[in-house]
């Protein structure tokens, strides 16, 4: 599937070479900020930006009539807190009161990794996952934006579904908001890949946690942000159970919610359609003729 973000792909060409002679090195910028904001030079739904190992952030533009609604959106994990920092994963328990601040209920659950799909960007594989921010504030104003402080991603095995119960020890171990990667684990599992690594340093996105294109079309249910990681960055097999893990500064009067792009099914082609219909005429008429 190809991306139709002309934006993303002028983004691509400019940043993945820097991006990838920096992979190789020992070097790490102390702090990277990316903005994705509602401005008079860069609009709602066309800010973008990257971080030195090739993540990409781009704002989602939302149509003029958007639906509503996280039935629509279909995410699977959410967190909420009114502390002004939250965080949390997906998990089959969902329960705020052992994995932070996890939404319990239907739309958060755990994925297998086997379902992720990706997407197509200047010939390279990205993973794609998609926030919907639901936060109070005109689309505009500082109090709509929030900060995106980490991402990190486990594979592992049937205790990742609830790791809440693995030995006793609520699952996620390791300091909150501690800007590094060090001492956490998920269930034993140690993260496959950290927004905050050696190559980017400590990344914070500031987000207009309502992006869209037209006042008081936003909330619930729209997409706020797109955010691609390359394929290369991490491996597992189609089994592993897949945990993505959030932190955000600067919330409170709503929640987050995350959708995965799904691996899509296969469909066969016209030609084997048919062939599959005559075979499957030519079973239901001997059945007949041996009824007969």
């Amino acid at each position: 599937m190809k991306t139709k973000s002309t934006s993303l792909k002028k983004l691509y060409l400019l940043t993945i070479p820097f991006a990838v002679g920096l992979l190789g090195t020992s070097q790490a910028r102390a702090m990277q900020q990316i903005d994705i904001l509602c401005t008079a030079t860069e609009g709602c739904g066309q800010s973008s930006g990257t971080t030195t190992d090739g993540t990409i952030f781009e704002a989602e533009a939302n149509p003029t009539q958007p639906s509503t609604g996280t039935g629509v959106f279909k995410p699977f994990v959410r967190v909420q807190d009114s502390s002004g920092t939250q965080s949390g994963y997906n998990t089959d328990t969902g329960n705020p009161d052992t994995n932070f601040d996890t939404k319990a209920g239907m739309w958060t659950h755990s994925v297998l990794f086997g379902d992720l799909g990706t997407v197509d960007i200047g010939g390279f594989a990205y993973y794609q996952f998609s926030l919907d921010a639901n936060e109070n504030g005109a689309s505009d104003s500082l109090a709509n934006q929030i900060d995106l402080t980490e991402i990190q991603i486990f594979l592992g095995g049937s205790e990742l579904a609830t790791p809440e119960s693995y030995s006793n020890n609520y699952g996620y171990t390791g300091m909150q908001f501690d800007g590094s990667a060090a001492g956490n684990t998920l269930a034993g599992y140690a993260p496959v890949w950290n927004l905050d690594n050696a190559t980017n340093g400590d990344v914070k996105v500031t987000l207009q946690a309502s992006i869209c294109d037209t006042n008081g079309q936003c909330g619930s249910g729209k997409g706020d942000l797109n955010l691609f990681i390359l394929q290369s960055m991490f491996q597992g097999n189609p089994e592993d159970y897949f945990v993505f893990y959030t932190e955000y500064d600067r919330v409170g009067s709503g929640f987050e919610e995350w959708r995965y792009l799904a691996k899509s099914v296969p469909v066969p082609e016209p030609g084997t359609l048919a062939l599959f219909g005559l075979g499957l005429s030519g079973l239901i008429l001997t059945r007949r003729r041996l009824r007969k």
